[in-house]
């Protein structure tokens, strides 16, 4: 069995209703500590294309080739890692196994079982219904979710730019592509003789919580002000 250390967690879920009807998807990528929620429906599709959505969802949305451990009672899902099927999403699928290295877990352990219980709940909740949407609790976003787990409704930290700047490899956002210290720390690898990366735009909400580290020079408040930008920010798009 493979190991779970250093492996990004994806539960996957889809609920449907009718074979086609309407029917939604949820998923959550736990590492260590930190878990990010996604979740999204459609009015005809059936409950294991939405299972295969939220799997595809959950992989497209990590930021570099990790290990990843994937959970799913899906058996749509996992003929379709196995490379059989004629879903239009496969493509996908199978650059997403590409990029990352892919193990398939089944639901055996009560724990495994008792999330994707609970993101089958969220699936169903996902489902478009024609019904205008429930007002969300204190605690909830408009998506229904924690807001802490929530990569659209989350808080954005302050001084954080809704967008901005990191390199493959590398454990903190930057506001600014030329940063001091980001550039810095290309400069230091120059002179060691290791290979530079990329540049890259990322967006703060598909970071996964506690994955990069704002930077400390130009994540700051005065930086904005400086600057002038982020004014009115409150809220990570």
């Amino acid at each position: 069995m493979a190991s779970e250390a250093g492996a990004v967690r994806i539960y996957a879920a889809g609920k449907g209703s009718g074979d086609p009807g309407p029917g939604g998807w949820s998923a959550v990528l736990a590492y260590g500590g930190h878990r990010k929620t996604l979740a999204g429906g459609a009015a005809d599709t059936t409950a294991g294309r939405m299972a295969l959505t939220a799997a595809v969802e959950a992989l497209e949305s990590l930021n570099r080739p990790v290990r990843v451990h994937l959970y799913s009672d899906s058996e749509h899902l996992r003929t379709a890692l196995d490379g059989l099927g004629s879903d239009d999403l496969l493509p996908r699928l199978r650059t997403c196994a590409d990029r990352h290295e892919i193990t398939w877990r089944a639901a055996e352990d009560p724990a495994a079982r008792a999330q994707l219980a609970e993101l089958a709940d969220l699936a169903t909740a996902a489902r478009p219904s024609g019904r205008p949407p429930a007002q969300p609790e204190d605690d909830e976003c408009r998506h229904g979710m924690t807001k802490a787990y929530c990569a659209d409704c989350r808080q954005i930290d302050a001084g954080v730019l809704p967008n901005g700047y990191h390199t493959a490899g590398g454990h903190a956002y930057h506001n600014d592509a030329d940063c001091y210290w980001l550039r810095r720390g290309q400069q230091r690898q120059e002179r060691m003789g290791r290979d530079t990366h990329e540049i890259v735009r990322i967006a703060w909400a598909s970071v996964i919580p506690g994955e990069l580290a704002p930077c400390e020079h130009c994540c700051t408040t005065e930086w904005l002000q400086r600057n002038r930008r982020g004014r009115g920010l409150s809220r990570s798009a």
